[in-house]
């Protein structure tokens, strides 16, 4: 049980933005499926802000049009190895990094969700030529990451505990960031 048998999500020809998590966790283990439960829907209705902003980027807002794969293969969680997140070593193996630009390689724009996968592709650009790549960071998209790390919306307002749109709101904010690195 310690790999998961998807390695990474194919994507739709033609669509050259791919994202990189940082491993497989239980629901990912249980489906068969990368970014799966809340962290997937999450990442669906990111792809629905930021496609209306760039279309020709994110054309679609079903996740499993674009290529995903992970800061590491091995699977991780509470119940299994008390872990919820690789170690560094894991990430920094060569044949991981060599996974993972293999994984990535044809692809324009990179997005990374959280330090595991953040630092992998600042590992993998150190080590192969990545320059034409785009690549953008952003905080992994659990609950817990979104609702610890993002407290105000685009305009700076608060987002108090028990609002009804706080989950958009943040995905907003979250948004914003990967957008502002594109400029």
């Amino acid at each position: 049980m310690e790999e998961l048998f998807v390695r990474r999500n194919e994507g739709k020809e033609g669509i050259r933005t791919a994202f990189v998590f940082s491993c497989p966790g239980q629901q990912e283990l249980k489906s068969g499926k990368l970014v799966n439960g809340q962290t997937g829907k999450n990442l669906d209705g990111m792809l629905a802000i930021l496609g209306k902003q760039y279309p020709d980027i994110f054309p679609s807002e079903n996740r499993y049009d674009y290529r995903i794969t992970n800061s590491s293969e091995r699977v991780h969680f509470k119940a299994f190895d008390g872990r919820t997140e690789p170690q560094m070593k894991e990430i920094t193996e060569k044949d991981n990094l060599l996974r993972l630009k293999n994984d990535l390689s044809g692809y324009k724009y990179v997005i990374t969700f959280g330090r595991c996968a953040a630092a992998a592709v600042s590992e993998v650009c150190k080590m192969f030529d990545m320059k034409d790549v785009v690549i953008m960071y952003s905080q992994h998209l659990s609950f817990l990451s979104l609702n610890s790390s993002i407290k105000t919306d685009v305009n700076g307002d608060p987002i108090p505990r028990g609002d009804k749109n706080g989950t958009y709101k943040r995905l907003e904010a979250a948004a914003k960031k990967i957008t502002d690195q594109m400029k």
